[in-house]
């Protein structure tokens, strides 16, 4: 019995740690600087918000597993049990792995990488959380408790909302003024926060319903909770889980006007038509005060009155995205192309139109069509049926009152609003695992009650279970979580080292075959990771020694090229090998991977962009001029591939048609765009800088720099007196500069200053 017991404690113990983990940020050095009242040290990975949370819950799992199939055979209470939605998560997994063998780039679908940490292994720990969650805490009676603490943790996290939002910590650099706490993304977070309002309003019903005495106390920390839960999700400023949230409680509302009967629930009935009323008058008060100064100025209110059919983001998902992830989920609609494969569906139906969008989606950024696309028909509706079936489950209870029905009828129709328009996280799949585990719990067995014998394993029978088990788990999660652990901390360490001495060894570390058995995990990220820094930060540097320069593009060109190897057909590796070539001087060499990048994304102006400058400056000027007509004529409204396109006819000598070209879009050749001003710069226009240059000074008419910038171009112009003027006016507007300029004409008008 001791023996059990301790099984017992170790897996509920560990289930009850994973809601902590969405506090690791993985950046070497713990959290207590960023965030009092926590700490989690953690070593330095690459992507520290993502890889992070997801070794800590992988590992978790895999010692959760370790302990708890003892459990299992010891006690059969804490078997697995059978339940609809059991089966539907147990079938979506074995799909998933089918469509993984069969999958465009089954690697990569398996591994996943640093950005995403999800691929088939993400989904198999989900499914073994679920496993583990669903009959430990069922059996244990500790669901509640469980769902309690997450919503501490929720509470805890909204303290550093708070910090954030008054500036006592940073928020990551891509979120900008948008709370993001440990996430490092506003999104992320405001799944999280929403996901958590309903689970607080779900627990303030089961009080409501078990312990009305208790209620004010309760009251105390569930208000808490929401306050800070809802005053996140509204500072994220993210528009899905916003509208995610008006839509469950709308539907919970609606729920109980209709099921909400007798007289007993007469004040829920009132409370429901409230809480329609209400959320109808705020949505029918933003949309009319949509223009006015206080929604303008209101970051939130802002973007949630934007929404529209023209709105940027709308239009690249309905005009874009979505049709590109429907053409893909109809060209391969049995398997589908695998997880982690939308790549491949975006490059090859990538529409010229979305030259001012994200030029590398990976995601459809609806987590219906993101199943669709990765597993086929089959993984769709198997992914629908999760969500019918946890509602049919819900409606069907005894064990939940009429509130608390309406409650998680709610978080369903709000996570699946939210799920819409973005796609999931470490967190909130691991959240929607644990209300589908809650939800089979109380499922009614139509099926089959146990899923395994009855009986419990005697102590021999443990005895010879137990070592391979230990041998099995441990050799797995070594297997599938050293290397990239490895990998990601070399990584981390190399891209931020400013000596490039000390950043080769760290990639070397990075790029090398990993500790046994070595995966894939990250390889594609170090690769890519590599060749920028040795063209950004190596190749320009006139300090780095020309040896260290040539380790750099040796060990880039060959990391990449194992890359496109083991990954063939991937039109991101192509151009990124191709430009990096192009860089070093390996023309040809360069060429050969641009055509199959083109080849493999067609309509992509970024393909024909870097084919045309790789011509021209290659000395095949006609060639060029070929791409960058082509890149125009497949958006003519894309005002950079107007100007690519003019710059290569005026350096090819085709000013006239060059000029007709600028004309048609802007009605003059005075642009101030700066990429065509540095070409007119390059082909020598000076009589159109100088127009540009008197443009912007009529707007600012008493700027040093400006009056600066035009003398410079007046003395390249060869006007002496012109440029002398503007350093006379430079002279009076900063008096500190006046020796200065007073040089400058004397070198001027003595002619030993020369352009």
């Amino acid at each position: 019995m001791s023996y059990n017991a301790y099984l017992r404690w170790v897996v509920i113990g560990g289930i009850f740690v994973i809601p902590l983990i969405p506090f690791i940020i993985a950046d070497g050095g713990g959290l207590w600087l960023k965030y009092p009242l926590t700490y989690i040290p953690f070593p330095s990975l690459f992507f520290p918000y993502i890889t992070g949370k997801s070794f800590v819950f992988r590992l978790l799992v895999e010692m959760l597993l370790l302990f708890y199939i003892p459990l299992a055979l010891r006690e059969p209470k804490f078997r697995p049990r059978a339940s609809w939605i059991f089966w539907a998560a147990l079938a979506f997994v074995v799909w998933m792995g089918v469509a993984t063998i069969f999958s465009v780039d089954s690697t990569k679908s398996f591994w996943s990488n640093f950005e995403r940490m999800e691929g088939y292994v993400g989904l198999l720990h989900l499914f073994a959380y679920f496993v583990i969650a669903g009959a430990v805490l069922s059996a244990a009676g500790l669901w509640e408790r469980f769902l309690n603490t997450t919503v501490g943790a929720s509470v805890f996290m909204g303290v550093i909302a708070l910090l954030q939002l008054f500036g006592a910590v940073p928020i990551s650099s891509q979120s900008g003024p948008r709370i993001d706490t440990t996430f490092g993304n506003a999104i992320y977070t405001a799944v999280y926060m929403l996901v958590h309002v309903f689970l607080t309003l779900f627990l303030i019903a089961r009080v409501r319903e078990r312990a009305p005495r208790a209620l004010p106390w309760w009251y105390a920390f569930y208000g808490v909770a929401f306050v800070l839960q809802v005053t996140t999700l509204y500072y994220t400023q993210t528009r899905g889980a916003l509208l995610g949230l008006a839509a469950g409680i709308f539907l919970s509302a609606l729920y109980l006007l209709f099921f909400a009967r007798g007289k007993e629930n007469a004040a829920l009935r009132r409370a429901a038509v409230s809480g329609i009323a209400v959320i109808l008058l705020i949505l029918g008060g933003l949309f009319a005060a949509r223009n006015t100064s206080f929604v303008q100025n209101n970051g939130t209110l802002s973007r949630l009155t934007s929404i529209s059919l023209n709105d940027a983001t709308t239009q690249a998902r309905l005009s874009y995205i979505w049709p590109m992830a429907l053409k893909g989920a109809v060209e391969r609609p049995i398997i589908g192309w695998g997880q982690e494969n939308f790549s491949f569906v975006f490059n090859k139906n990538y529409d010229p139109g979305m030259y001012g969008q994200e030029q590398w989606f990976d995601r459809a950024h609806n987590q219906f069509l993101d199943w669709f696309i990765a597993g086929g028909i089959p993984a769709g509706f198997l992914y629908v049926a999760l969500y019918a079936l946890a509602a049919c489950a819900i409606i069907r209870t005894d064990a939940l009152d009429v509130l608390a029905r309406a409650v998680l009828l709610g978080f369903l129709a709000a996570f699946a609003l939210n799920n819409m328009t973005v796609f999931d996280n470490l967190m909130s799949a691991v959240l929607f695992m644990t209300m589908l585990a809650y939800l089979h719990s109380l499922s009614k067995r139509d099926l089959p009650g146990a899923l395994f014998l009855s009986r419990p394993v005697g102590d021999r029978g443990v005895a010879v279970a137990a070592p391979a088990l230990a041998v099995a788990i441990i050799f797995g999660a070594w297997s599938l979580n050293a290397a990239g652990i490895e990998r990601g901390h070399a990584l981390s360490y190399a891209v931020s080292d400013t000596e490039p001495g000390k950043a080769l060894a760290q990639f070397k570390e990075a790029v090398k075959p990993s500790l046994w058995p070595n995966t894939s995990l990250g390889s594609q990220e170090t690769a890519e990771q590599l060749m920028q820094y040795a063209s950004n930060s190596v190749a320009p540097a006139q300090s780095v020694d020309p040896h260290l320069k040539q380790e750099f593009y040796i060990l880039a060109r060959g990391a990449m090229l194992r890359e496109i190897e083991s990954r063939q057909g991937d039109a991101r590796l192509e151009l990124f090998m191709g430009t990096f070539l192009a860089q070093f001087g390996q023309v040809g060499e360069a060429l050969e991977h641009l055509q199959k990048a083109l080849a493999l994304s067609p309509k992509k102006q970024q393909m024909l962009f870097q084919l045309g400058f790789v011509h021209l400056n290659g000395g095949d000027a006609g060639g060029g001029v070929a791409y960058f007509k082509q890149a125009f004529e497949e958006e003519p409204r894309y005002d950079l591939a107007r100007v690519f396109y003019a710059e290569a006819l005026y350096l090819t000598g085709n000013g006239t048609q060059a000029d007709a070209l600028i004309l048609e879009r802007w009605g003059t050749l005075a642009v101030d765009d700066a990429q065509l001003v540095q070409v007119y710069i390059q082909t020598k226009k000076y009589d159109r800088l100088v127009a540009i240059w008197q443009k912007r000074l009529e707007s600012s008419p008493n700027s040093v720099d400006l009056h600066l910038g035009l003398a410079e171009i007046y003395f390249m112009a060869g006007r002496k007196d012109e440029t002398i003027k503007e350093l006379e006016r430079v002279a009076q507007l900063s008096p500190s500069q006046a020796a200065q300029m007073q040089s400058l004409i004397n070198q001027i008008r003595d002619g030993t200053l020369k352009p």
